[in-house]
């Protein structure tokens, strides 16, 4: 079985793989002190509860852009596993041709999700994660990474608004009824999960003729893209196991 660690700086994302099939997954809170100890334990209760032991585990993927988290991340698999991790960084191959000005300057999490929609769909991707931030990603027919836009996410924006505006209340993100809020919550709601959709479309709509591709496959991800995607109807389809999809594909890869 392959363990695959997708490490944002809201979550962790844990999957493990039977093969190319997802057995099961969990998320956590990313915390920058976490030790790989704790990641042990963390892992041995949730494996526990699936009938899967350590032993099962038999390789380890990492993509991480919280660079204290990076190198406990890889102890755990040393240390737990007896094995070597494949940490996803800018030498990593890929599959793809990277056309960024500089190529080691692209988030790992980016290019993961890249390859996984182009293999999944077979042809040109958008591909819209909306997760700490909130990124559009492009990447041809023929396999190249094109670049993308990088946005603050919607809970970023949304603690900023809380620390600015001492009379706003903490809200949860859920999709309003209207647009014309009746409360401060309503109207809160309205503004950002309606703000964040029209900064999608918008985002989107400038991407497709720089892409140039009449077959291109627009795809969502990430853990605020059930929130937000049934509000763009550019958005095709929505994957929420992309990113882990990408890391096994990357491990295949490095096989």
């Amino acid at each position: 079985m392959l363990l695959a660690l997708d490490i944002g700086n809201t979550n962790i994302v844990v999957g493990i793989f039977d093969g190319d099939v997802l057995a099961a997954q969990w998320r956590l809170s990313t915390q920058r002190e976490r030790t790989s100890d704790e990641l042990a334990a963390f892992l041995h209760i949730a494996l526990d509860a699936r009938d899967i032991h350590f032993a099962d585990i038999r390789a380890v993927a990492i993509s991480s852009v919280v660079p204290p988290l990076t190198p406990q991340a890889a102890r755990l698999a040393r240390d737990y596993f007896g094995c070597e991790p494949l940490v996803v960084g800018p030498n990593t191959k890929t599959g793809l041709i990277n056309d960024y000005d500089d190529p080691q300057a692209v988030g790992a999490d980016r290019l993961v999700n890249a390859l996984a929609a182009w293999k999944k769909f077979g042809t040109a991707c958008l591909i819209a994660d909306f997760g700490t931030a909130t990124t559009v990603d492009a990447v041809s027919r023929d396999g190249h990474y094109l670049g993308g836009a990088l946005a603050p996410g919607l809970q970023i924006s949304t603690d900023a608004l809380f620390r600015a505006a001492a009379r706003l209340p903490r809200v949860e993100l859920a999709a309003p009824a209207r647009a014309l809020g009746r409360n401060t919550v309503d109207s809160m709601r309205s503004g950002i999960v309606f703000g964040y959709a029209g900064l999608t479309k918008e985002l989107i709509a400038r991407c497709v003729p720089e892409i140039g591709d009449e077959n291109l496959t627009v795809v969502a991800t990430g853990g605020l893209a059930e929130l937000i995607a049934p509000l763009v109807p550019a958005i095709q389809h929505i994957e929420p196991h992309l990113t882990l999809d990408g890391l096994r594909l990357m491990w295949e890869l490095a096989q």
